[in-house]
């Protein structure tokens, strides 16, 4: 008894052990994740709303009055017509510490449309002559000093200036927040495809109306309840048009369509349950009773959130952001720059790696785990397997040159494009996805294959039928987890042959059509920013890196949703 009350005690040590230390590894891992994140945003907020754009104008002395602190606004805030201001004011504060004590010194400027237009503003003792000044555009704007003291220069509101104290162009948060626009921007134009708009809008309120029906709804419902099939076709109508009359992208317009689909499809299911519930003799207060009458409710709900997900992120509808839509016509000025050729090219490699990597992965896991013999070509299959999984990155990059880029021999000659880096990433993510996938069926327990076996499936069937639906929540997320850590990937691209910077949208099949190759990703992007010596391009790597987090945590969060609907389907 006494050896057993030790080994009790012992046992409940270690556990008590292990959930300590579960927890404090918890605690550690979310510190560090707000660090994280907290360093990324630091780097954005930090030049403006701590730090503020500062030069030091330099003390002038007896000799030489006079030495200069050059600004230059490279757009107007002022209407030329109206003279009303377009923007915040551009006010500086002018602040110095002499015989007289502390002084600070607001100076507000304008930047009209004239151009050479340029004033000069002197500092004394007794401060500056001016505090309200109008500049032309594209013009340097001087400060004068006759102190015996260094002035520090500090902009508090207003636009970016487009260089500093030295000439070389800078750009802060203003840049990255500031243009952000609200369905329409400041000259009262749509900045959205209105049909995109309305079939997010549709979708996302018939997907409350199926998690949460509502009667009075559901009453106004049941007066059109005999045109489901002319509404069905009216949705799938919406669809064409949004597709062919969209002018935002391809990827855009397919989203928008796909919306229109489901959301007709979603509209005639909940109808239809509608009559069947009424066919019974229920009551459509009964919403728990409505919710079991829609016929495949739990897969239609499943794949209507998950494109409820994706075009919240890839179809621009209730906000444009040109640091994501617009902006980057202009590479080597920071405040003119942005990720969207990046971000479009990390979408376009994702999509790819996935359609080829997936459907390969899943049936090889298949083929491994439900038909191969385990023989010496089996073993061998499979180790070759897991040490592919842990291969550097950089090695399949090679891999990808050779195979799908170089043209001869083995080579495919699709050259440095946006195909052949989507199929080296999808290469890359094979392994993984078959480790997982295969770890998943081990998971399906054996009694589940004997019990089918033993009212006379075949192999096919057990595995298509009972099998495969059991690990498809540990074959989806391992997929999905795959895809989310080759997105974040590099090394390979930049072997493959992607760009630093590009000025055009990437073309997926133009290895295929002959169009324009170049390409390149958001991680690409944020290392080449990140290389740059201007503390300026540093914020916009940090934006760059909070936008690559944020297709991460979506990508995740689909991953979540598909673990959640298979679980529900096997205990149902």
């Amino acid at each position: 008894m006494k050896d057993i009350d030790k080994l009790q005690k012992r046992s409940r040590k270690l556990r008590d052990l292990a959930e300590r230390a579960g927890s404090t590894g918890l605690a550690i891992s979310g510190l560090i994740g707000l660090l994280f994140l907290g360093v990324l945003v630091w780097q954005i907020a930090e030049p403006t709303f701590i730090g503020g754009e500062e030069g030091e104008i330099t003390a002038a002395t007896a000799a030489i009055p006079v030495t200069d602190y050059h600004l230059k606004w490279d757009f107007p805030n002022v209407d030329s017509e109206t003279g009303e201001l377009t923007t915040d004011p551009i006010v500086l504060r002018i602040s110095w510490e002499d015989d007289n004590g502390k002084q600070s010194h607001d100076l507000q400027i304008d930047v009209v449309e004239e151009r050479g237009l340029s004033v000069d503003v002197n500092i004394s003792a007794n401060g500056i002559d001016q505090s309200q000044i109008e500049v032309g555009r594209k013009t340097k704007f001087h400060i004068y000093s006759t102190l015996n003291v260094i002035a520090t220069v500090e902009q508090i509101s207003g636009p970016v200036p487009s260089a500093d104290s030295s000439g070389y162009p800078v750009v802060d948060s203003f840049v990255i927040t500031g243009d952000i626009h609200i369905l329409s921007d400041e000259n009262d134009e749509l900045v959205f495809e209105p049909f995109e708009l309305a079939a997010w809008i549709t979708l996302f309120a018939l997907i409350v109306l199926m998690t949460w029906p509502q009667e009075r709804v559901l009453m106004i419902l049941e007066n059109v309840q005999s045109f489901r099939i002319h509404i069905r076709l009216s949705f799938f109508a919406l669809a064409g048009i949004t597709y062919f009359a969209s002018g935002g992208l391809f990827v855009a317009a397919a989203l928008g369509a796909m919306c229109w689909i489901v959301s007709g499809t979603i509209l005639f299911r909940l109808l239809e349950g509608m009559e069947r519930l009424k066919g019974l003799g229920r009551n459509l207060s009964e919403t728990s009773r409505l919710k079991h009458s829609i016929s495949n409710r739990d897969s239609l709900m499943m794949w209507s959130r998950m494109l409820l997900f994706t075009s919240t992120l890839f179809i621009p509808i209730l906000i444009d952001i040109p640091f994501l839509t617009e902006r980057y016509q202009d590479i080597f000025v920071p405040y003119a720059s942005g990720i969207r050729a990046a971000f479009y090219g990390t979408i376009w490699v994702m999509l790819i790696a996935m359609l080829v990597s997936i459907p390969i992965s899943v049936g090889a896991a298949i083929y491994l785990e439900e038909y191969a013999k385990p023989n010496q070509m089996t073993k061998l299959i499979q180790a070759l397997v897991t040490n592919l999984a842990g291969v550097p990155s950089i090695v399949f990059g090679m891999f990808g040159l050779a195979i799908f880029v170089k043209q001869g021999g083995i080579g495919w000659g699709l050259g440095p494009s946006v195909l052949a880096a989507g199929l080296t990433m999808g290469v890359m993510a094979m392994p993984i996805i078959v480790l997982a996938g295969q770890e998943a069926l081990r998971s399906v327990p054996r009694s589940l294959r004997e019990s089918a076996y033993g009212v006379g499936c075949t192999r096919w069937q057990v595995t298509k039928d009972h099998v495969l639906p059991s690990a498809m929540p540990g074959i989806m997320t391992g997929s999905i987890l795959a895809m989310s850590r080759i997105m974040g990937e590099a090394a390979p691209l930049v072997v493959v042959g992607a760009t630093a910077m590009i000025l055009f949208d990437p073309e997926p099949l133009a290895a295929l059509s002959g169009g324009n190759v170049n390409f390149t990703v958001i991680p690409i992007q944020i290392y080449f920013w990140t290389a740059e010596p201007d503390p300026a391009w540093h914020s916009m790597a940090a934006a760059a890196s909070i936008a690559l987090i944020c297709l991460l945590v979506a990508m995740n969060s689909i991953a979540i949703v598909l673990r959640q609907h298979f679980r529900r389907r096997l205990n149902s």
